[in-house]
């Protein structure tokens, strides 16, 4: 079994503001952040984590490729509502990508709290009906112009995305990143994998590394997730 990763890219240069507002959203759902923001190195040393697992982490990374900041949080299931949420609050495109066991994937693209843009390389894995499926098959045309991005090399990725469905989504997850200029190393992972994988391999393939920053918080009474 594959990989399972997602991510929730915001199209500013301004990480800072990327966690601060991150911040703000959980706090005022009830979540209380614990300690000040970790460095990358809590990955390297457990030690630096809260006790207990009574608490909800979110990773920041810096500002890289062309002007991208990515979030990751503990559960998937919030991924979405941050999404929303951040759209909104950052006045900024948001592109959440999914990958679904290292073969299926897509994105959902957010403006202003509303999705305005869905793709799956296999629409029939995502969707119930003919009609629904037919949501996600993407927009480049309109979205390149918005992420300033080559509109043909947009359309190129997803057509290729499409045609080689079912199979590894490395290489195509590439090919989407490369058009947007979002670092392949932000997309093709997911919130655990920091914590699971070698850092030495972070710190030698994210150029942003040693900005990235772990955010805890202690949930609600009651609560266990952002979007319950």
């Amino acid at each position: 079994m594959g990989g399972y990763y997602i991510s929730v890219n915001i199209k500013t240069g301004d990480a800072a503001a990327v966690r601060g507002l991150v911040t703000t959203l959980f706090t005022g759902e009830g979540f209380r952040l614990i300690g000040e923001e970790a460095a990358s190195v809590v990955t390297e040393d457990e030690d630096t984590l809260p006790d207990g697992d009574a608490w909800y982490g979110v990773l920041v990374s810096g500002a890289s490729g062309k002007g991208w900041v990515s979030v990751y949080v503990a559960d998937w299931q919030d991924s979405g509502f941050l999404a929303k949420r951040l759209s909104q609050a950052a006045d900024a495109p948001v592109l959440e990508l999914w990958v679904a066991d290292d073969i299926h994937w897509g994105y959902n693209y957010y403006e202003n709290g509303e999705v305005q843009d869905r793709f799956a390389d296999d629409p029939s894995q995502v969707a119930e009906s003919t009609e629904e499926a037919a949501l996600y098959r993407g927009n480049a045309a309109a979205l390149a112009p918005i992420l300033q991005v080559p509109p043909g090399q947009f359309e190129a990725a997803l057509q290729g995305a499409r045609q080689n469905a079912g199979q590894f989504a490395g290489g195509a997850v590439d090919a989407l990143a490369e058009a947007v200029g979002l670092p392949f190393e932000h997309a093709f992972t997911g919130y655990d994998y920091f914590f699971e994988d070698d850092p030495e391999d972070y710190s030698q393939d994210l150029e942003d590394w040693s900005a990235f920053r772990h955010l805890a918080f202690q949930p609600p009474t009651g609560r266990e997730t952002l979007s319950e």
